[in-house]
């Protein structure tokens, strides 16, 4: 897994994009990309349109969890039951070395393939520090259905004055922030959220274009 994706987790953890709905749909390529989260009916997400229109390399949903580090809960002696380790995790006595919060990630990427990774992560006052990626297992069905998506071509996206075809450039911008507010306003309208994250210059870009009310993130990728 590329170190980007680890920096990029560690906004999704700072900034507790997850804590309303637990998980949330990341589409990134290496200079723009989208979280979108939503509490319940991810039908509301227009997700196959912003894959196409985004171009995404890589697809993932990320989820956080509490993963038991012992193979038994100390309260009983038996394997853990669901939503245990997660009671524990919120005890004031409970121990070190029992659970802990892991980010799963369900993550496309089409140059290096798939697959499901657990990232480990401390939240401290002085920021959010992870242990090794383990990888769990294969990549679920509906994020490699995403990523088999063919993107749309930004040079063949219609000017709006009907004059032809806009610029490579112009129609990636377009497209951008076209599924930038797309996916945010459609997300707002059912309780859910969400925000865009760009590479320098491209944020200074998007943002001279009104990508209000999607608020960026600059990481180094």
């Amino acid at each position: 897994m590329d170190s980007w994706f680890e920096t990029f987790c560690q906004e999704l953890v700072l900034r507790r994009a997850l804590e309303a709905s637990g998980q949330a749909l990341v589409l990134a390529r290496e200079d723009f990309g989208l979280v979108l989260q939503v509490a319940a009916d991810w039908s509301v997400v227009p997700a196959p349109a912003l894959v196409e229109g985004l171009g995404p390399r890589w697809v993932g949903l990320v989820r956080a969890a509490v993963m038991p580090l012992v193979e038994a809960d100390p309260d009983t002696g038996l394997e853990w039951q669901a939503g245990a380790a997660a009671a524990y995790r919120t005890r004031p006595d409970a121990a070190e070395g029992v659970v802990a919060d892991v980010l799963v990630v369900d993550l496309t990427d089409a140059a290096r393939g798939s697959g499901q990774w657990v990232l480990p992560f401390e939240s401290t006052d002085a920021g959010v520090s992870f242990a090794e990626p383990v990888r769990a297992g294969e990549c679920a069905d509906g994020v490699l259905a995403l990523g088999a998506l063919d993107p749309r071509d930004p040079g063949r996206i219609p000017a709006p004055d009907g004059s032809g075809m806009l610029s490579r450039a112009e129609g990636r911008l377009t497209l951008d922030l076209g599924g930038a507010h797309l996916g945010v306003r459609r997300l707002e309208e059912v309780g859910g959220g969400g925000f865009a994250f760009a590479t320098d210059p491209y944020a200074t870009t998007l943002r001279e274009s009104g990508i209000d009310p999607v608020e960026l993130v600059t990481l180094e990728m």
